[in-house]
């Protein structure tokens, strides 16, 4: 069939399990490595600022989104290194001669990287942000009891601080797809770029996001130059009742980017071929 040339599943397996028997012990390492550094991290930051996290003008739930993003940007380092092999033109020809279609070498990092390492580090983040919590020593003397901060969980991730209740949906469908979308696109960039592909990524991430507002207030200033007067304005207009423009535009750009950055990883590994 001609499906079978482009996916075949015992070919696939045989590709993922030789990349487990291969970098097993990097793999290991890396989740090892991670847990221990991010405890001590946590553990000295929540040490330091147990008094603050009392304070309910700074709310704990504050604190735990900032350990989760500035983790999770860790991890878009894991992400974001996919194929080593194409940054040698030597191992780049050996991973490309490697019995297995293209789809099948993508689906094996994407499977990896984010399929299972992104699940991994999600439970070793809970795992060690309640370590850390438990390590700490209350101080009655200076009024810190321990046993008054809570105990993290990830609803506290998409809850208001403020009144302790739920964000809007499309806010919660932009967080986790923002985060899913950003992972896919740096996964995609370590196909595109050789040297520094990591770094070279998210600078132009950057560029990106920049020009897409200098868009956003061109097409403003076109189609609204009675209210923007064709000054430097982002204006906003409601596309629904409870979305206007920058929030659907964003929404929509986490929801569907990622489809868009899989294929250009896809077609870039094609063209390396060829």
């Amino acid at each position: 069939m001609e499906f079978n040339k482009h996916f075949n599943l015992k070919r696939f397996v045989r590709l993922f399990l030789q990349d487990l028997l291969i970098n097993r012990t990097k793999y290991i390492l890396g989740i090892v490595g991670l847990g221990v550094i991010s405890y001590l991290i946590m553990y000295f930051f929540l040490n330091t600022t147990n008094g603050q996290m009392l304070n309910p003008e700074n709310y704990v739930n504050s604190y735990y989104v900032g350990f989760f993003i500035f983790y999770m940007m860790a991890v878009g380092v894991v992400v974001g290194t996919a194929f080593p092999d194409l940054t040698d033109k030597i191992k780049t020809s050996s991973f490309l001669l490697v019995p297995g279609s293209i789809l099948e070498k993508l689906l094996v990092q994407f499977f990896i990287r984010i399929g299972l390492f992104i699940p991994i580090a999600l439970g070793l983040f809970w795992t060690v942000l309640r370590l850390a919590k438990a390590s700490l020593v209350s101080d009655l003397e200076n009024g810190f009891d321990v046993s008054k901060i809570p105990y993290f969980n990830f609803r506290m991730l998409i809850t208001n601080a403020y009144n302790n209740q739920l964000m809007d949906k499309w806010l919660i469908l932009f967080f986790v797809f923002g985060f899913f979308s950003y992972g896919i696109y740096l996964f995609a960039g370590a196909t595109y770029f050789k040297k520094y592909a990591l770094v070279k990524t998210v600078v132009v991430s950057g560029v990106l996001f920049g020009c897409c507002i200098l868009f956003s207030m061109l097409l403003s200033n076109i189609f609204y130059p009675e209210i923007t007067g064709f000054k430097l304005k982002l204006e906003t207009f409601q596309v629904t009742e409870k979305l206007d423009n920058t929030k659907f535009s964003l929404l929509s750009l986490s929801l569907l980017s990622w489809i868009f950055f899989l294929g250009i990883a896809y077609f870039k590994l094609k063209e390396k071929e060829a």
